[in-house]
């Protein structure tokens, strides 16, 4: 009898090269059909990248203003447009290549690589339906709009340096680095990704002095490169060759979340004393601060998430910068030193004094990250986070113990050290929304997808080790 074929296989039953084909058209369709539905969707933080204001990294007020010229000659602001189309030309390359190098890394049948392929266009889907912001990143005016499909990219070469200590590879990925962290801080935890597996591939290799030396010279060049793209941005824009400023904000904004008024008397300079209670007193009446939170870790989680912004971006920020626009002279350059100065002050004034409250709220964050990076907070999917955890760690177990499946080992076992990296860098300094987790949530569904192919290839596994057992 002749075994029947589902849609899905039919639909996929063609060569290997013509395969790849449909996959990266299927990837393309998919982000430049929102493309064009939705245009270029101006953001909140879109602003700062589009006017290059010197508290942003870059590389992508750079992007943007590459775009500007290159289309000057177009009506209003086309260029924006030319850009979310370029971001979705990005993503969908970015998507298709990931699958594709682990569908033949990996020896994937057509089916699995379909479905690998769903994951990263579904976690897409939902944050442009479910999560309720009329908008992907791929056509977002934001960083994220690039920064997730070089993440991906990164990924997908250094999976392959670990698996076959390529210089290629890590080459790539070391350029994807210096790129990424030149485009948003979050980034930086793509340089410790990297560092992390030179360092164990050289020990697994037994050339650990090699691994060291190979590792300092990533470090310092991708480091070196990002500050000296830095200054000379800044040098050819505002004829002064600094940094970007304003990156101690977050750790500011955590002072005063955890803060109480008395901290203040810890401060010893007067004037940024007046200032940290001129900002404090109306965060407190307004209830943003950690102890007007209500009792629980959900409470604390969501109060922590609705007010940070408000904290920062609505009361700390316009006030100290106001009170240095007022009282020093000088341009955007030295002001902005001056915000900063004033910022590091509170931060190594008060923090210290607060450092229990501080590792509370750390500790929910890090909860709090490890949920929205596979699903949404609340109490259902709460439970299904940890359920599926528990499912993806037990199955990478699994795949280590077999024979055979190493290379999956491998992928979900930096899938997740990615998705603890990346948790523990964004709860130290800010809330976890998906914003800031969806990195590595399509990775998360890939590797989840692989893992339960391999256990059905394994029929009867179960009943081997039963029986072995019972002789």
């Amino acid at each position: 009898m002749k075994k029947e074929t589902s849609p899905i296989q039919n639909l996929i039953k063609v060569k290997p090269n013509a395969f790849s084909i449909l996959s990266l058209t299927i990837s393309l369709g998919f982000y430049l059909f929102f493309a064009f539905y939705d245009g270029a969707v101006i953001c909140v933080d879109s602003p700062g990248y589009i006017t290059m204001r010197l508290s942003r990294e870059p590389f992508y007020p750079l992007l943007l203003a590459f775009f500007r010229k290159l289309f000057s000659e177009f009506p209003n602001d086309f260029y924006l447009t030319a850009v979310a189309f370029f971001q979705s030309i990005l993503m969908a390359i970015a998507t298709w290549s990931l699958v594709d190098y682990i569908r033949k890394e990996l020896r994937l049948p057509k089916t699995v690589a379909f479905l690998t392929l769903m994951m990263p266009l579904a976690v897409s889907f939902l944050c442009r339906f479910a999560a309720k912001r009329e908008s992907m990143y791929s056509n977002s005016i934001l960083t994220e709009g690039i920064a997730i499909a070089l993440y991906l990219l990164f990924f997908r070469y250094l999976l392959e340096y670990c698996l076959h200590q390529s210089k290629k590879s890590l080459l790539l990925s070391s350029i994807l680095v210096f790129i990424m962290i030149s485009t948003r801080k979050q980034m930086y935890v793509t340089l410790a990704l990297l560092i992390l597996c030179i360092f164990i591939v050289n020990i697994v290799r037994r050339k650990t002095s090699r691994g060291i030396v190979i590792l300092l010279l990533c470090t310092a060049g991708i480091v070196g490169s990002a500050i000296l793209l830095d200054m000379g941005y800044n040098y050819a824009l505002r004829g002064n060759a600094v940094r970007h400023t304003n990156d101690n904000r977050f750790i500011t904004t955590m002072a005063f979340y955890t803060s109480e008024r008395s901290d203040a008397s810890y401060i010893a300079d007067e004037e940024v004393r007046d200032i940290f209670l001129k900002v404090y007193d109306v965060c407190d009446e307004n209830g943003y601060l950690k102890h007007s939170a209500g009792e629980g870790w959900f409470n604390r989680v969501t109060h922590f998430g609705d007010y940070y912004d408000c904290i920062q971006i609505d009361t700390m920020g316009p006030i100290i910068t106001q009170y240095v626009q007022d009282n020093y002279e000088g341009g955007e350059v030295e002001q902005g030193k001056k915000v900063d100065e004033i910022m590091s002050t509170i931060n190594r004034s008060v923090m210290p004094h607060n450092a229990m409250n501080i590792l509370g709220s750390f500790f929910d964050n890090v909860l709090s990250g490890l949920i929205t990076t596979v699903a949404k907070r609340n109490i259902l999917l709460n439970w299904y986070s940890f359920f599926i955890y528990i499912i993806y760690i037990l199955l990478l177990v699994w795949n280590i113990r077999i024979r055979g499946h190493e290379k999956t080992a491998v992928l979900a076992g930096l899938t997740l050290l990615a998705i603890a990296g990346n948790v523990t860098l964004v709860s130290l300094v800010i809330f976890c929304q998906t914003r800031y987790t969806i990195y590595n949530m399509g990775l998360f569904y890939i590797c989840l997808v692989i893992m339960l192919y391999n256990v059905s290839r394994h029929e009867g596994w179960l009943w081997r080790i039963s029986n072995r057992k019972n002789r």
